[in-house]
This record gives structure tokens, C-alpha cells and sequence, in this order.
């Protein structure tokens, strides 16, 4: 059976996230309705829909235990999800910088040069590893190989090392490691999941999402590498410090309401440590706002959409995301990718976003221009930042 749709296969042990799959006969990508779940034993379900992402689209499970992985979308449930068929696309605005034969490429960040990727591949193990490689080259170097799932690795602001959350140490925790490889160093532990690192401009500090014990939600907590001091600073997913170093600001995704599909984008700024001034910059009544990532000036933030994360879709259809651009203030919004294929897990690097996209048939890592003429502006409107709907409305195709 071929599980699809923005999920990463995950194994995880006794005592880790419960495992649920989705109705028979539901052919949905990411837009399905909510199903009931069966807990695996001795396992823990959260409660609340704000659970991490770890995206992939494509994954040939056949000869797996379908009780053993879990898949973690980007609703923060575990669900079982087939694909329909991609049609490749021709738009020169787009740039693809990977090529796969079998697995999957996610996860993608650029390092602070802008000629390296790094992201994570199944493409030749059922765990997934992490690589990297030139954007302009296809030689691909691979720099992990437990036999564990390796994901969403990310650039120091110098470039120097590269952080990632990891299952070989039993459950989701955060680690470092040099650029090259060398040099792992576990930073998170406890028997709590934590993912998706991100660094502060300093290069001191990152910040994570870590299911909480008590909560049972995804909560946002920051970690000083020189002192190890952590601190919690809210809940949410997908953490994204901005670059810039005069205002100690991250960007996340959050529920409106506890248990929700309907992600919207938020920032919070830290004063001496403790979080400040939360702020709703983009919300939509007709899609998910998910995965945040900023330009290199902390000016303008990059995201992706779902369409309608509560319908349901008839068999083989695929549920609508595209990726988008927005001013830090939430004005001026504009859709870079066409609606061909899926397009998530933006990451910004100099005039292009980076993303994953299964637009050529495969889930590789693609880029369109940030500010291109071939992007998708609103005609004639100038958006307020709690504009919804308007801005999100899947075209007419």
C-alpha cells in the first residue's frame, strides 16, 4: 500500500506516540475529515490536533508492519493516506535541485551561502537519512545512516552545523552536528518527542516544538546551547527565528481553537527570554496557514497553505497547498507555486523559496522565485492582515 500525502514515515517505540490509520476507502491527501483512532498499547494519543509535520508525500510501505510506523501529518495526526496522480510541470519559474528513483526528499533548509541544501531522503533506506548537496549540482553527499529516522535538519547562521531532530535515541529528540557530518551531539532528552529546530541569529539558542507531558499539546520551548537553560514560551508548531538581530522574534503555526485543523500563522517576541506581543499575521476561513519560514531580512515570511483541512475528498483526489509569501505585518500576500501537485515545507534562501514538491511525479526538493512576475498576486486588493478568505481561495482551474 502506498502511503502519500505531507507525511514522513516514523517508528517509534513502546511508550511513543500512538499509531491510527485512516478509514478504509479514504483517498484523500492531506484534506480528509478527522477518523476515529486506535491506540497502539501501551502508547499515549495527544489529544489535540497541534502535533508536528514531518513531511514527505510518497512512501512504498508494502512490506511494513502498518502497526509499527506512525505518520505524522500536518494536523498532528497519524494517519494512512493515498495519492492521486501528479501531473509534471512546465513553468520555467521553477527549479527542481533534486532527482530521485525510489523513497522521498523533505525537509529542506539552505545554508546561509545559499549554494547548499541539506534535507532528509528515504531515497536509499526505509529510515530517512540526511544529505546535501549543491543547488546548482546534483552530486548528493549523505551525512547520517542510523537505523533510526533522521528530519527537518537546519544551517547555523555561519554555516558551520547543521541541527535535526533524530529517533536514535528512542524517541524524537534534537541534536547537532558539523556541516560535514561529524561531531553528533545530543541537546535535547526526557520521554517527550521534540522536532523541527530552529537557531536564533546568535547561533546560541534554538527553538523547538516538544509534546507536552502534562498538556498533551505541542508547546514551544527554546534551548541555550552554552548554558542549557530551557524555556517554555507558548504552544505551537513549526518554530522559525527570524533573522533578524535588532528583535528576538520566532514565527509558528498555531490552532484557533484547541484540537483544530485551522492552523493559523502567528509571531511572538522574546523580551529577556519570556515571550511577548503574540500576533495573528495570517489567517484564512478556508485553509490551514502551516510551516512559516523568513526571508533573509526578517521583512517577509514564506508559508503553505491546505485547502479546507476538514473536507473530506472523494477517492484518489488530492487536497489543494500551494506556498505563499506575506509581509512580516501580514500585508501584501502573494501564492508563488500554480496548484500543480503538492508544494509544502518552504524554506526561504535569497530571491527563492525552496520546497517540497511532488510536482514531477516524484517528492523531490523544488524552488520558484520569491518575487517573480510568474507568481500569483491578488489583482487590485491590499490585504489587512486578519483578511481572510479572500487571499486563499482555490482558482477556478
Amino acid at each position: 500500500m502506498t502511503r502519500a500525502g505531507v507525511l514522513k514515515t516514523v517508528r517509534r517505540k513502546a511508550g511513543q506516540l500512538a499509531v491510527a490509520t485512516v478509514a478504509a476507502g479514504c483517498g484523500c491527501l492531506i484534506g480528509c475529515a478527522p477518523e476515529a483512532q486506535q491506540p497502539a498499547a501501551a502508547a499515549v494519543r495527544p489529544q489535540s490536533a497541534d502535533a508536528p509535520a514531518v513531511v514527505h508525500f510518497g512512501d512504498d510501505a508494502a512490506s511494513r508492519n502498518s502497526q509499527d510506523p506512525g505518520l505524522l501529518n500536518v494536523f498532528g495526526e497519524m494517519k494512512e493516506i493515498k495519492a492521486g496522480p501528479v501531473k509534471p510541470a512546465t513553468d520555467s519559474n521553477f527549479q527542481q535541485h533534486t532527482f530521485i528513483d525510489s523513497g522521498y526528499d523533505a525537509d529542506v533548509a539552505v545554508d546561509p551561502t545559499g549554494k547548499l541544501i541539506v534535507f532528509a531522503s528515504t531515497r536509499d533506506s526505509e529510515h530517512s537519512n540526511i544529505f546535501i548537496q549543491r543547488t546548482d549540482g546534483t552530486a548528493v553527499t549523505q551525512l547520517t545512516s542510523e537505523a533510526a529516522d533522521d528530519a527537518y535538519p537546519v544551517f547555523s547562521p555561519d554555516g558551520k552545523q547543521i541541527a535535526f531532530c533524530s529517533t536514535r535515541a528512542g524517541n524524537w529528540q534534537i541534536f547537532t552536528m558539523d556541516a560535514n557530518g561529524k561531531n553528533v551531539t545530543q541537546v535535547t532528552t526526557g520521554p517527550t518527542q521534540a522536532v523541527h529546530p530552529s537557531w536564533s541569529p546568535d547561533g546560541t539558542r534554538v527553538v523547538y516544538s516538544s509534546l507536552g507531558f502534562r498538556s498533551q499539546q505541542w508547546e514551544l520551548w527554546t534551548y541555550n546551547l552554552q548554558t542549557n537553560e530551557k524555556r517554555m514560551i507558548g504552544f505551537g508548531l513549526f518554530p522559525s527565528w527570524s533573522p533578524r538581530k535588532d528583535i528576538d522574534r520566532i514565527a509558528f503555526q498555531r490552532p484557533r481553537q484547541k484540537g483544530s485543523r485551522w492552523f493559523s500563522l502567528w509571531t511572538i517576541d522574546l523580551l529577556n527570554g519570556e515571550a511577548s506581543l503574540p500576533t495573528e499575521i495570517v489567517v484564512s476561513s478556508n485553509a490551514a496557514i502551516v510551516s512559516p519560514t523568513w526571508n533573509a531580512e526578517g521583512t517577509r515570511v514564506a508559508f503553505a497553505t491546505v485547502m479546507r483541512p476538514n473536507s473530506e475528498l472523494p477517492r484518489g483526489a488530492k487536497g489543494r497547498t500551494d506556498v505563499w509569501v506575506v509581509n512580516a505585518d501580514g500585508t501584501e500576500r502573494q501564492r508563488l507555486t500554480d496548484g500543480v501537485g503538492t508544494n509544502l515545507m518552504p524554506f526561504w534562501s535569497g530571491e527563492r523559496v525552496f520546497f517540497i514538491s511532488d510536482r514531477g511525479g516524484a517528492e523531490c526538493v523544488w524552488s520558484a522565485r520569491a518575487l517573480s512576475a510568474k507568481s500569483f498576486p491578488l489583482a487590485g486588493k491590499k490585504e489587512t492582515p486578519r483578511q481572510q478568505d479572500a487571499d486563499t481561495r482555490e482558482p477556478d482551474r
